[in-house]
Order: structure tokens, then C-alpha cells, then sequence
């Protein structure tokens, strides 16, 4: 009767659907440079976290294992994260995985796994730990299809992580989103995060880091210039709709950040070639210069004047004026105020596109009103 008792708890266990897992948080969320396709058909789990992100939401999982060296993973979780129907026959031991175009079939305690006819000796067999059938990871990544990836912990990579994908979605090995991953399973709070910075919360205090390793409190500071220094990030600014901070890229892409910060909730503006400078808000609207030192990328087709307008919590930039066109600074540098109403943006500007004549580049110098919206401008003073 116990021997019985004993089968039957097993069972239950091994039924237990994995629909009732609990989302807890989803990595799209977390990390703005990922998106939900590159997420699809994806599992991410650590030995050392009974959590996993199953096409990027995280939910309760069955721990995987370290024994003898080998990876060792759950295999209904693994099957019904990819969508399978796993059947288990008490009389035999013997599983069976059907997904789409696969029949998946094994038994407890037996090395062989088969996949659509084909027989394949795993180096472990398949067993019981914990209630729940255990697979070499190696074995049931490559029977779905999926690529598999063990990141093991060292010292440069503090936390292991298993990540089963689709082949094409390699964004999701970016070391970045893997600190982030593991800082989910450490249980950490992140408010924001993309390919340039991440913002924590701990103790009631936000935190930052520009390299995903030591952190910074992250709070407004006020700007002072100095003429000696050329500070190009780590730079906040304060306006009527609230705080703006910009973020420099220097040890990686060289590109300047904006970002909007209101309490906890942070969302980035946009990203520029030079620096951004002199953010106005107006009617719900950023608008912001960039300096260009050595002239205008793609002036045919652009203009240093821009436009940032929130839709659905997303940022969409436009660039104002006419192409070619450099606003708010001369050509020795001075910077011009300028002022935005209904009606239009009034600002210094000149054409600085082209092999003009310095005679005929000084003719385009005057004051001009610009369009809020669309590429036009008209000169008021010439």
C-alpha cells in the first residue's frame, strides 16, 4: 500500500500542468532593447533560482541541477515551456513529447531519446530527482530545435544562467540582458535598463551604472559649467515638464542619450550622433538642439533642430526645419536663446549644408520661425 501511496504522489506531481506557474515580471519590461519576437520560444533558467523566463515572463520553476558535472534540466517544464504535450505511462516509465512536427519519446532510468523515429544515446539517463524527470540540457535544446546556452558562474560572470532560444535570436546572449537576468533571479528591483544604462531600487533610493557593475545614486543634480572641463554626460536638466538627464556612451557607441525621469518612472527620449543640448518641453513636446562640431550627418536629409512626442509610453524624434539648416549656433560656436509658443519656434539659423561660399553661407544668417511639426521654417530677419 505505501509502494502505491508513493506512485501516486509522483504522478500528481509529474501532471501538474505548467500553466500554473506565476508571471511575475517580463524581460521586455526590464530591458527596453529587447523585444517580445526576440523573447519567443525561449527559456532562461539558473541552477540557483527556482524562477524562470519563459518567452520572457517569469514565472515558478523546477530548479535545474548540477550532478557529476553534467547540466541536468526538468523535462516536462522545458516541453511544455516550448508549447509540447507531454504524456507520462506509469505502467512503462515512458514519456511522450508531441509538438507540432515532433514526437519526442524516453524512459525513466534509459540513456535513449527519440525524436521522430531517430534514436539518440545521452551520455546521462533519464531520472527521477525531486519528483521530476531530469534530461541532460544538451539533449532536449537540440531535440525542440533551440540553441543552448550554459553560462557558467566565474568571476567575471557571477551568476550561471541556461538559456534555451531559437537559433536566430542571438540578442538574447547580449552580456547586458544577462546581467539583468540575473539580477531578476537575485531578486533585485530595476526600474529601467536598455543598451546604454540601468537604474536599480534599493532601500527606497534609485541607483545607476553606465557599465552594469558599480552603482551611483541617481538623483537630479544641478548642472554648473565650467569652462576648463567638457562634461558630455552625467548631465541633468530641469524644465517645466520635469527632469531630463543625458547619458554619454563613451566606452561603447559614442552616442549621447536623453533620457525623461519623472519619480520612478524613466523612459529614454532619444539617442544622437552629437550632443544634445538646451532641452525645452511645450505642450507635452520635447524639443532639443544637437551641436555638431565638424558639421551636420546626413544634411541632405536632417537638421540639428528636433522633436520628441510620446506616444503609447514610447519616444518618436523628428528632425524640424529645413535639411541642412543649423539652429541655435553660429558658426564660431555662440549658442542663441530661443523660444517655442503656438505659433512656431523662434531661433537663430543658417544654412550650413553644402559647398557654399562663406559670402553666400553669411546671407542665409537671420532669425527664423519654425514649424512645431513638418520640415519648413521662414526667415524673419534676414
Amino acid at each position: 500500500m505505501r509502494i502505491k501511496i508513493i506512485i501516486t504522489v509522483v504522478i500528481c506531481l509529474w501532471m501538474l500542468p505548467f500553466s500554473q506557474t506565476a508571471q511575475a515580471a517580463n524581460l521586455s519590461e526590464h530591458y527596453h532593447d529587447i523585444t517580445d519576437n526576440d523573447l519567443h520560444n525561449s527559456i532562461i533558467m539558473s541552477p540557483e533560482s527556482s524562477k524562470a523566463f519563459v518567452n520572457g515572463n517569469m514565472v515558478s520553476a523546477v530548479q535545474p541541477l548540477i550532478k557529476d558535472g553534467r547540466t541536468l534540466v526538468p523535462l516536462r517544464f522545458i516541453s511544455e515551456g516550448f508549447g509540447a504535450k507531454v504524456d507520462f505511462n506509469a505502467k512503462n516509465n515512458t514519456i511522450t513529447i508531441k509538438n507540432s512536427d515532433k514526437i519526442i519519446t524516453l524512459k525513466i532510468g534509459n540513456k535513449a531519446i527519440d525524436v521522430n523515429g531517430h534514436s539518440i544515446q545521452m551520455d546521462v539517463a533519464a531520472n527521477l530527482h525531486h519528483n521530476s524527470t531530469y534530461i541532460p540540457l544538451r539533449y532536449i535544446g537540440e531535440a525542440f530545435d533551440k540553441k543552448v546556452v550554459y553560462l557558467k558562474n566565474e568571476n567575471l560572470q557571477p551568476y550561471s544562467l541556461i538559456m534555451i532560444r531559437d537559433v536566430k535570436a542571438a540578442e538574447l546572449e547580449n552580456l547586458k540582458l544577462v546581467r539583468i537576468c540575473e539580477w531578476l533571479f537575485q531578486g533585485k528591483s530595476i526600474v529601467y535598463s536598455d543598451r546604454f544604462m540601468a537604474v536599480i531600487q534599493e532601500k527606497g533610493q534609485l541607483f545607476y551604472s553606465n557599465y552594469f557593475s558599480d552603482f551611483e545614486p541617481f538623483v537630479y543634480k544641478e548642472f554648473v559649467e565650467d569652462k576648463n572641463i567638457i562634461k558630455l554626460g552625467d548631465i541633468w536638466i530641469k524644465t517645466d515638464m520635469g527632469n531630463f538627464y543625458m547619458d554619454y556612451a563613451y566606452n561603447t557607441t559614442r552616442e549621447f542619450i536623453l533620457y525623461y525621469v519623472d519619480g520612478q518612472s524613466i523612459s529614454r527620449v532619444a539617442v544622437e550622433k552629437a550632443p544634445i543640448k538646451a532641452v525645452k518641453p511645450y505642450e507635452n513636446n520635447v524639443y532639443y538642439l544637437t551641436r555638431y562640431e565638424r558639421g551636420i550627418v546626413n544634411a541632405h536629409e536632417t537638421s540639428n533642430l528636433k522633436s520628441a512626442t510620446r506616444t503609447n509610453g514610447q519616444w518618436v524624434t523628428d528632425y524640424l526645419g529645413k535639411p541642412g539648416f543649423y539652429y541655435g549656433f553660429d558658426t564660431i560656436g555662440n549658442s542663441y536663446n530661443w523660444k517655442i509658443n503656438d505659433n512656431g519656434i523662434y531661433i537663430f539659423g543658417y544654412n550650413r549644408f553644402g559647398n557654399l561660399s562663406s559670402d553666400d553661407r553669411k546671407k542665409t544668417f537671420g532669425n527664423y520661425r519654425v514649424d512645431v511639426k513638418g520640415h519648413n521654417h521662414e526667415v524673419l530677419h534676414p
